[in-house]
């Protein structure tokens, strides 16, 4: 679901483009996906090359990697199955997406928002550019891309395109993206070192970190790629910003943090380079495995 470049290979309706902002992609999820795929040669270490690859299962599977490294069990579910109630949420207590979960229907959104809002469910986001464009399934089969009504058509709804169809991710994520340092890459500038998170990691108030990456497409770092920032109208109140990234026009990734009401907590890196960090920069790793550990206690606080 998430090779999105490959769609226009397996559209049915060229005529669905004669309007710029609607077009009707359906995508069988039974066809093959290339590039979407983890060559039976590639190292769990080694470097992700390619355009898709950077983005897709090449790239999730080193947060895979990173989690059995840890110590971390898990359980791997799709985001197709999360559409059709087939994820149980409440038998969890850490959900994690990652990498560059760009497309999800409202009723996905709207699942995992009750979840952390209402539930006290825990939500790791180590991705960038998510929950941007809007689907829906007509059918178990196929997937129907929903876009795309610009941002200058509904200046009040925010920059999301996913917006149009729900709301802003930002008010779960805390985050959404926005095309500043968009294709560039860079480390995290520590902007809070007091905050748990930081803990054992050895890094200091303007110290950088996420210097190193497996990824070949955009080089720099573990901001980048496409990037994710605070929205002023959108975030939740006491959304908590820990890190940014250091990309040129202001474009650097807002790692941020927030908690609700019902005991609910998100960690949000906002970049899509981000998951391809974390087996090879010691103090991205540590952060990251003190947040999936606070998370998966049962206070989680």
């Amino acid at each position: 679901m998430n090779a999105r470049l490959e769609l226009d290979r397996y559209r049915s309706d060229y005529d669905g483009y004669r309007h710029p902002n609607s077009a009707y992609r359906p995508l069988s999820l039974q066809r093959p996906e290339p590039f979407n795929h983890v060559p039976r040669e590639a190292e769990v270490t080694g470097p992700i090359r390619g355009r898709q690859e950077c983005h897709t299962a090449p790239a999730e599977w080193r947060l895979l990697g990173w989690l059995e490294r840890e110590g971390f069990g898990y359980d791997v579910w799709s985001e197709a199955q999360l559409h059709f109630g087939q994820l149980e949420l409440d038998h969890y207590r850490v959900l994690i997406i990652s990498g560059h979960p760009e497309y999800w229907s409202p009723e996905m959104y709207w699942r995992l928002k009750a979840w952390v809002f209402e539930r006290g469910g825990r939500l790791m986001y180590l991705g960038g550019n998510g929950i941007c464009g809007a689907v829906e399934f007509p059918d178990s089969d196929t997937m129907r891309f929903l876009n795309h009504v610009g941002d200058e058509d509904h200046p009040e709804r925010g920059a999301s395109r996913f917006a149009q169809h729900a709301e802003s991710p930002a008010r779960l994520l805390g985050v959404e993206f926005d095309d500043r340092g968009i294709m560039t890459a860079a480390p995290y500038r520590v902007l809070d070192a007091t905050h748990w998170a930081f803990a054992g990691t050895g890094l200091k108030e303007g110290d950088l970190f996420g210097q190193a990456s497996q990824h070949e497409r955009i080089h720099g770092g573990a901001s980048g790629h496409e990037t994710d920032k605070l929205s002023p109208s959108d975030s939740p109140a006491g959304t908590e910003l820990l890190a940014k990234g250091t990309n040129p026009d202001e474009g650097g990734a807002d790692m941020v943090y927030h908690e609700t009401a019902s005991g609910g907590r998100v960690f949000s890196t906002g970049s899509i380079t981000y998951i391809a960090s974390l087996l090879v920069d010691a103090p991205l790793s540590r952060l990251t495995a003190n947040v999936l550990s606070r998370f998966a206690e049962p206070g989680g606080a």
